[in-house]
């Protein structure tokens, strides 16, 4: 299920978005659904509740209210890895989208003509992203977990703890060594010695530990203390 949300203040804007998408999901046969918004504030104050329901957010950048960018910035506090384009009457504000992170933007003039090839982009790279998993053996069953779902990897003795982002916890024999060779090019870091944090969960790091983006927080020791800003750097990009 690829769960879309499209926040304009105009309707019918939001209309043809919202039949543009379902004749694509329909014609490539996805599973999807539109959720449509007229101000940013509702769905903004969604995430603010806890819900991460979306893989992608079309914002308007300048409604009336609450326009894309401010809901972009609030969004952006509590779901660092939700695909943003932004839709816009105009190009003057388009480059303020690298503050969030956005990964395209389109012009409402050229929606009829361009719209369809940005989403189809925008598809490519969800089902990208939904491919990368990291599979292991639990309880005598094969467990296979997007890893943009994974918080973080703890190590006791010959035991790994992998802790989920919907609060899910599993347990499985390995070597953490062997874990980190596997997702460090999936901003993977290793924080310390016993723990192995996804590096786009990170919300803060201070002296001594990370807090991720649930609130939990992980050790990070001394002497890998600056090849863990460096990942956490490096994801916000």
């Amino acid at each position: 299920m690829i769960s879309v949300a499209v926040c304009d203040d105009e309707k019918a804007v939001c209309e043809y978005l919202k039949k543009s998408i379902m004749d694509i999901f329909a014609r490539e046969d996805i599973d999807g659904r539109v959720t449509v918004f007229s101000d940013g504030r509702p769905l903004w104050e969604r995430y603010a509740a806890g819900a991460r329901d979306f893989d992608l957010l079309l914002l308007d950048i300048t409604m009336k209210d609450c326009d894309g960018l401010t809901a972009a910035k609030k969004i952006r506090e509590f779901d660092r890895d939700v695909m943003i384009v932004f839709v816009s009457a105009s190009a003057e504000y388009v480059f303020r989208g690298y503050e969030v992170r956005a990964f395209r933007y389109i012009l409402k003039p050229e929606l009829q003509t361009g719209f369809a090839g940005v989403f189809r982009e925008c598809l490519r790279e969800l089902t990208k992203a939904d491919e990368v998993r990291y599979t292991f053996q639990s309880g005598g069953e094969s467990v296979s977990i997007p890893v943009r779902d994974i918080l973080y990897f703890e190590s006791d003795r010959r035991k790994i703890i992998l802790k989920c982002v919907n609060g899910r916890e599993y347990s499985f024999y390995g070597k953490l060594d062997g874990v980190e060779e596997i997702l460090k090019k999936h901003d993977f870091v290793r924080c310390h010695q016993s723990f192995l944090v996804n590096a786009r969960k990170i919300s803060a790091i201070r002296q001594g530990e990370a807090e991720l983006d649930n609130g939990a927080v992980v050790p990070v020791s001394k002497h890998r203390a600056a090849g863990t800003n460096e990942a956490f750097l490096w994801a916000m990009r």
